[in-house]
């Protein structure tokens, strides 16, 4: 598969960029976590502190189209569990205006490729809102399969919604690569 995409390390400049994503209300009803107001000043102390911190328990990458360093979104890999092997992938923010180019595709799978064979991870999980379809039938065609539902798991805009929990394992990892091409 030939990919547009690549990823990079977060700059602080790419605060500016985060910042205005999250003001974008249809894709923060689609993730988990309460709705917060950020302001710029504590998306770039945030950034800095992605930067600067060394956790090993988290990535987080920009997403840049070739040929280009400017961000067009974000993905990030959390809970890494080098002694187990596991690790969740939070999933992907991008540019509404970049939507629809089949972008979320070469993220998973350029993500899943770090996972198991940068990282060396042997497990990695995903939740997702129950009516999130789009990122739910990405992460399923990419190899992740739903291990449960999970009832009532988030909160959000005033009810208690339900989300799946899917995964993929190293051993499905073989596969996709060889069907991807990676």
């Amino acid at each position: 598969m030939d990919f547009n995409l690549f990823f990079r390390a977060l700059k602080p400049d790419d605060a500016n960029f985060i910042n205005e994503l999250r003001k974008n209300k249809e894709m923060e009803n689609l993730i988990g976590g309460p709705k917060r107001f950020i302001s710029l000043e504590r998306d770039r102390k945030w950034v800095n502190e992605l930067i600067f911190s060394d956790n090993p328990g988290s990535i987080y990458l920009a997403i840049c189209e070739q040929g280009a360093d400017d961000i067009i979104g974000y993905t990030s890999i959390a809970e890494i569990d080098y002694r187990n092997g596991s690790c969740t992938w939070s999933g992907i923010k991008i540019a509404p205006e970049k939507s629809g180019r089949g972008y979320g595709l070469q993220v998973a799978l350029l993500i899943i490729k770090h996972i198991f064979e940068e990282l060396r991870m042997v497990r990695c999980y995903i939740v997702t809102q129950e009516e999130h379809q789009v990122i739910l039938k990405l992460v399923e065609k990419v190899g992740f399969r739903k291990e449960g539902l999970m009832r009532k798991h988030l909160f959000k805009n005033g009810v208690y919604k339900n989300s799946w929990l899917l995964s993929i394992l190293d051993t499905d990892y073989p596969a996709i690569k060889e069907q991807y091409g990676l």
